[in-house]
């Protein structure tokens, strides 16, 4: 009887559904207009709560439009979960569907996908960071045969776009909103970058990664050796320096303190 009044209850006021209104008010729920109080109060709620997630794409599409974004995705992706903080991952996917958006503005699910990658390493579960110290006293020719995890806060973006230069944006770069992508600046035309997200602590990082550093994590991310991993940052940049990439993300925090080995 409850999940039936719940699912009733939910499709009369997200689901905007005439005859579930009905439905409630014959089965003795009064004052049936009241549903749009609900309703209004629930989108509401919820439009905040992907404001709040997505603030770069809210600032560059501006909050008209995105109130109209947000009520659509209301609309075609209610709640699952009880945590609002999770509320908002089928966002990027929304936007690439929608026409409209992506028409003037290509960059947006991929942007859109960053600051959801945001959303989700605030909130992840903490865990221990590798540091040089879980390392030392390792034999040299056992480092071939590591695999690094990546920590569980850790995200990787790929886009054909310069979504870390977008990110954090209060406006569209010059020309404005009004051109179209060919009348952008170069830099928006050209730039397609990499992203990785991270929160080793309590500040979630937002880094922009190279061809080869970022192979090299998504490597390790497929469970690759070290080895394999390094191999690979190689192919897509032959400028790579596993020393120095290595030096950067046991500072930064992107490993797991937990590592396996192939060498024995």
């Amino acid at each position: 009887m409850l999940p039936d009044l719940q699912a009733a209850f939910r499709a009369a006021t997200i689901g905007r559904d005439s005859d579930a209104v009905a439905a409630l008010s014959a089965g003795g729920m009064q004052n049936g207009h009241r549903f749009g109080i609900y309703r209004n109060n629930i989108y509401r709620s919820l439009a905040g709560v992907l404001e709040a997630a997505f603030p770069t794409v809210c600032n560059l599409v501006g909050d008209e439009n995105f109130a109209v974004l947000a009520r659509r995705f209301i609309a075609e992706y209610p709640p699952q979960r009880p945590q609002l903080f999770a509320y908002g991952g089928d966002f990027a996917a929304f936007l690439a569907g929608f026409a409209p958006a992506v028409e003037e503005l290509p960059f947006l699910p991929d942007l859109a996908r960053v600051e959801w990658a945001v959303n989700e390493a605030y909130f992840e579960a903490d865990a221990e960071t590798l540091n040089a110290g879980h390392l030392a006293g390792l034999a040299p020719e056992r480092y071939a045969g590591l695999r690094l995890g990546l920590h569980p806060t850790v995200r990787l973006i790929e886009s054909d776009w310069p979504v870390w230069d977008l990110w954090g944006a209060e406006a569209l770069p010059s020309p404005g909103p009004d051109s179209g992508p060919d009348q952008w600046p170069p830099a928006m035309q050209e730039g397609g970058q990499r992203v990785l997200v991270r929160r080793p602590e309590s500040k979630v990082d937002v880094v922009m990664a190279t061809h080869g550093d970022f192979a090299f994590l998504s490597a390790l991310a497929a469970r690759d050796t070290l080895g394999e991993a390094a191999a690979a940052g190689v192919a897509a940049d032959p400028d790579f320096d596993l020393s120095a990439c290595l030096a950067g993300h046991l500072a930064g925090g992107t490993f797991h303190s937990h590592v396996t080995s192939d060498a024995g």
